[in-house]
Order: C-alpha cells, then sequence, then structure tokens
C-alpha cells in the first residue's frame, strides 16, 4: 500500500505565489483558488484550495486562519511590495507545525 502525502496551503505557495488575487493563471490572470488553471496562490488562496481538496479537515483550516491572523499575516502582509515567495512559504510552513501540533495533541 502505498500513501500519498497530503497537499498543504504551503506547498501550493512552493508551485507558485501571487498578490493582488486569490489566485492567478499562467497568463498572470486573475483565477479562481480552485481552478485548473490556477498557477499561482496568495497566503489565503492556498488555503482555500487546499480546504477545497479535501486535504486538510475544517478544524485544521480553521486554525491555521486564526493562527495566520492572530501572527498578523493578512492579505496586506501578503500584498506588500517587498514580500517574497520564500517568506510566504516560510510563514505558512510555521503555521502548519503549529496547527498539526495542536491537532496532535487534542487527539491523544
Amino acid at each position: 500500500m502505498t500513501t500519498t502525502k497530503r497537499k498543504l496551503p504551503s506547498d501550493y505557495l512552493a508551485q507558485g505565489w501571487c498578490q493582488g488575487a486569490y489566485a492567478r493563471n499562467a497568463a498572470g490572470k486573475s483565477a479562481r483558488a480552485d481552478a485548473f488553471e490556477a498557477r499561482a496562490w496568495c497566503l489565503y488562496g492556498a488555503q482555500f484550495c487546499t480546504w477545497l481538496g479535501n486535504n486538510i479537515i475544517i478544524r485544521e483550516a480553521v486554525a491555521l486562519h486564526n493562527w495566520l491572523s492572530l501572527h498578523g499575516y493578512t492579505s496586506e502582509w501578503n500584498d506588500a511590495p517587498s514580500r517574497t515567495q520564500a517568506e510566504v512559504v516560510a510563514v505558512m510552513l510555521e503555521a502548519e507545525a503549529a496547527v498539526l501540533d495542536r491537532t496532535t495533541q487534542e487527539a491523544v
């Protein structure tokens, strides 16, 4: 039996990141986050896409969103002109670690 790693928001952001829209297609035009043609996502577009794809459960999705908001990682933060993809991926990885750790501890 093979196990497939679930796709998390950080996976989408590492694949492609954008500003000013939840997602963008290969031509750089705004797209729905869950659209087949989406190739880049913002901080929140990646969360939305992951939740719609059933890769994280709703409790994790809410905890992730709350963690990011509580720490000041908003759409404005994502869209800051000086922001980089590496920064956004790093923050999402930190948030995922915090949420998954908490979820694991609650399940015990």
